[in-house]
């Protein structure tokens, strides 16, 4: 049976795909290439087309449709019409009746939204140089979600610069930064930002250094892709939401070959979950006033992993216990121990998300006695085993979700 598996392999004709996609979008090329090596595809790679490659007879086609693309359009409807199937993997456009996936912008709007509460953020903005469908799924998500997680906080504000822009004569560097800045500096403090991207908040970043904001404890910043090169590449580098861009490239290429093989279209986009957000220096602080709790916060998060309590607290800051616990009542509306176990459990979270680390490693790094009590624990306040909810995570990022 196997070599007759293999005799029909070697008879049957390589796949020839045609990919349309800019070599700005690596990552996501990286999922398409990736799936072609696995299945011998050959494919073609194109930046932009309004007419088929010379001498292409290709099996079908992937592209990132945008809305006002015309002749991009015009070239789909040509290969729809000779029977050639197409996927789309760009969220900016998804009509046209052309399969598509991408990624879940609300999803990230939400993450974006509890990453900022979680650190008791009670003045927020978005940031994006343009605005279009996927900007507008983010912020709306990003603001209902803020809301229903920080009940008494202002509605974030929205900040867009191509509005601005498009009434104006100036659209240089020395326009935004000017504008932003004046929009940054009007806000109340400490202001967490959500940016479209990371390429909008290295923009919001080196505006704050010009206009000599700390980040991240006047203005903390959360951008989306997670592009090393430019997060890690900062004076302060950047937090950013993991928008799972390879897997949308490679679950793209696993719908295209169900259609090159006959199968049947989904009805809706097929949406990738983040893969939640990776933790770097600008958002690693909670938005506090008070310079006696922010010194208590920092020490919590300096020693998580350590056996510390209200007295290591009290001492490290140079307050009573009493003083500490009147302050963290005041300020944040809970105990001191109930915020060091919020830390934790945020940070086990962030471990189990990201990482097979056995729960005893979890447990010894987030300041829990044994694996036993960080399950019990996770389970009383997650209302799920840590094991669970691992798998639960990993279920989102390895599959997606139709919807």
């Amino acid at each position: 049976m196997i070599q007759s598996l293999l005799i029909q392999s070697r008879n049957m004709k390589p796949k020839c795909v045609l990919v349309l996609i800019s070599p700005a979008q690596q990552t996501r090329l990286n999922g398409i290439a990736r799936y072609a090596r696995q299945h011998a595809w050959t494919l073609i790679l194109e930046s932009e087309l309004s007419r088929p490659p010379l001498g292409w007879h290709g099996d079908g086609a992937i592209v990132m449709m945008k809305k006002d693309a015309r002749k991009l359009a015009a070239f789909v409807r040509k290969l729809r019409d000779a029977d050639i199937p197409v996927v789309n993997v760009s969220g900016q456009f998804t009509g046209g009746h052309i399969p598509t996936v991408c990624g879940d912008d609300p999803l990230i709007g939400r993450l974006a939204a509890e990453h900022f509460a979680e650190r008791k953020f009670t003045n927020a903005a978005w940031f994006s140089s343009y605005w279009g469908r996927i900007q507008q799924l983010r912020f709306s998500a990003f603001a209902e979600h803020y809301l229903s997680f920080s009940k008494k906080s202002p509605s974030p504000l929205r900040f867009v610069w191509s509005e601005h822009a498009q009434s104006k004569t100036g659209r240089g560097w020395s326009d935004l930064s000017r504008w932003l800045g004046e929009r940054i500096s009007e806000a109340p403090k400490p202001l967490g930002v959500f940016s479209y991207s990371d390429y909008d908040a290295s923009r919001v970043m080196a505006i704050c250094r010009e206009r000599g904001f700390d980040v991240p404890d006047e203005v903390a910043v959360l951008g989306v892709d997670n592009n090393p090169i430019i997060c890690e590449n900062q004076v302060t580098p950047i937090s950013s939401v993991n928008h799972n861009q390879e897997r949308i490239g490679y679950a793209g290429a696993a719908l295209l070959s169900r259609l090159m093989d006959g199968g049947s279209a989904p009805e809706n986009p097929i949406l990738i979950p983040p893969q939640g957000i990776t933790l770097r220096r600008s958002t690693n602080t909670v938005a506090v006033k008070n310079p006696q709790l922010r010194a208590a916060m920092a020490f919590i998060e300096r020693h998580i992993s350590e056996p510390i309590g209200a007295p290591q607290l009290a001492e490290s800051v140079g307050i009573s216990r009493l003083k500490l616990d009147r302050l963290f009542a005041r300020e944040l509306g809970v105990s001191v121990g109930r915020e060091i176990l919020r830390q934790r459990l945020a940070q086990a979270k962030l471990i189990l998300r990201n990482s097979d680390t056995p729960l005893a490693g979890v447990a010894r790094l987030t300041g829990f006695c044994n694996a036993a009590y960080l399950a019990n624990v996770f389970r009383r306040e997650m209302g799920l085993t840590p094991g669970a909810w691992r798998k639960i995570e990993a279920q989102k990022t390895e599959d997606g979700t139709c919807v």
